[in-house]
Order: structure tokens, then C-alpha cells, then sequence
């Protein structure tokens, strides 16, 4: 800064206003990412705590449901077989034999081995309903739930059991490409194949169409080349012409 001879300073030169710009701007994009800071840990939290609401109440729906349908198989348990305890077993073994089965369908366990696991649950049911038949002489109701339960029971076990015929490779090759390497290497041949035979047949059409032109225009060449030499004798006969007058002059 300059100083008047009375000692007062003068106003700050160009240099000082710029660095003084030069902070305000940074002040002002320090305040603008400030709000911005703020204004995204607000979202942030408002989403996480949606997030955690949307999760509480999927929860909470899913174990009212499981409830539900728990409470339901009791008491037909209680109204049917004569005891809640068959429903209770029944909700149970019926939730675990869907887990196995989505398990075995996702895993790509042949049909044929799903086949005999719904085959074994048949007769594990027929074998549950003599036993309390004919061997605890039961009544149609305690061997109806002893039935289902053990066909349930031979369905769920037979279908895990069968989780270890498990191939990997069968697996995988869901996620692989249909075409072989070889496939695909003959395909992009091919290609190049056909790539070139177009690029001969244009340039044997461009050839083609030169040469017509080439023909088209000699006629027109012929007649420019006669009229370029007519005019050159002409020429050649006025210098001709023209030496012997300068010839004569100087006799």
C-alpha cells in the first residue's frame, strides 16, 4: 500500500483487490459446500431411517403372516387330528419341504430324483397311516396327521439327501455362452470371409465403373487431342511465317 504525505494510507492497489476477490470467492464456495455437507447428511439420514422403517415393517408383516398361518395350522391341528401339536408339526415340515424343493429346482437337480423324493413322501404317508392303524389302533384322525407328517418327514429328507447329487458343472453351464470357442471362431472367419469378398466385388464394381467411364469420355479425349494438334500446326505455321517475314525485313 501507498502512504500520503500526511501519512493516511491510500486505497489498496490492484494486486490486493484481486487476492480479496480471490477470498470471497473461496468463502463462497466453502459456504455453498458447507449447505451442501449438511444438506446430504440430512438425506442421508432421512434415508437410512426410511431404510430402517421399510425394514421393520417387511419384518414385522412377515411374522404376522408366519403367525398367521402358524395359529391356522394349530387349530385345524386342534380341529381335525385332535391336538394342536399334529398342526404345529405339520406348519413346520411344510415350510422346510418348500425351502428344500426351491433349493433343488435352483441347484438344477434332475427331475428324476425330485420324482422319487415325492414318490418316497407317498409312501412314508401310507406307512404313517398303518402304523396308527393297525399297530396303535388309532382313529382316521391321528392317522390322518401321522400320515401327512410322515410323508412330509420322507419328502423333506429325501430332497436333501438328494442336494448332494449337486453337479457344478450342470450349473455352471446355465451361465456360459451357448456358442463353443470353436463356434464362435468359425462365425468371426466367416465374417472376415465375407468381409473380403464384399471388398473385392466394390472394388471390381468401382473398376467397373472407371473403365465405362474411361470409354464413355475417349471419343471427347480424341476430338480435344485432334483440336489441341490443329491448333499447334497453326501455331508451328504462324512461327513459320512469321521468321520469314523478320528474314525478309532484314534483306
Amino acid at each position: 500500500m501507498n502512504e500520503t504525505p500526511g501519512g493516511s494510507t491510500e486505497r489498496e492497489g490492484f494486486s490486493d483487490d484481486v487476492a480479496q476477490l480471490i477470498v470471497a470467492v473461496r468463502a463462497l464456495i466453502g459456504g455453498h459446500w458447507s449447505l451442501f455437507t449438511a444438506e446430504l447428511g440430512a438425506i442421508s439420514r432421512d434415508a437410512v431411517g426410511v431404510l430402517i422403517g421399510a425394514i421393520a415393517v417387511i419384518t414385522l408383516v412377515t411374522a404376522a403372516l408366519l403367525a398367521l398361518l402358524i395359529s391356522l395350522f394349530m387349530l385345524l391341528g386342534a380341529a381335525f387330528f385332535g391336538s394342536m401339536i399334529w398342526g404345529a408339526a405339520h406348519v413346520t415340515l411344510l415350510l422346510l419341504v418348500v425351502a428344500a424343493a426351491i433349493t433343488s429346482a435352483i441347484l438344477q437337480i434332475t427331475a428324476p430324483r425330485r420324482a422319487r423324493s415325492f414318490a418316497l413322501a407317498v409312501l412314508g404317508g401310507a406307512i404313517g397311516a398303518l402304523l396308527v392303524l393297525f399297530v396303535f389302533n388309532g382313529s382316521a384322525g391321528p392317522a390322518t396327521a401321522a400320515s401327512l407328517l410322515f410323508a412330509l418327514s420322507f419328502l423333506l429328507v429325501d430332497l436333501l439327501v438328494g442336494l448332494a447329487t449337486f453337479d457344478m458343472q450342470r450349473f455352471t453351464d446355465r451361465f456360459r455362452p451357448l456358442a463353443t470357442e470353436h463356434e464362435l471362431r468359425a462365425t468371426f472367419d466367416a465374417v472376415d470371409d465375407l468381409r473380403d469378398e464384399a471388398a473385392s466385388a466394390f472394388a471390381e464394381e468401382v473398376g467397373g465403373a472407371v473403365g465405362a467411364a474411361d470409354a464413355a469420355i475417349a471419343p471427347a479425349r480424341k476430338v480435344v487431342r485432334a483440336a489441341a494438334d490443329a491448333l499447334r500446326g497453326i501455331a508451328d505455321r504462324l512461327r513459320e511465317r512469321r521468321g520469314a517475314g523478320d528474314e525478309g525485313d532484314n534483306a
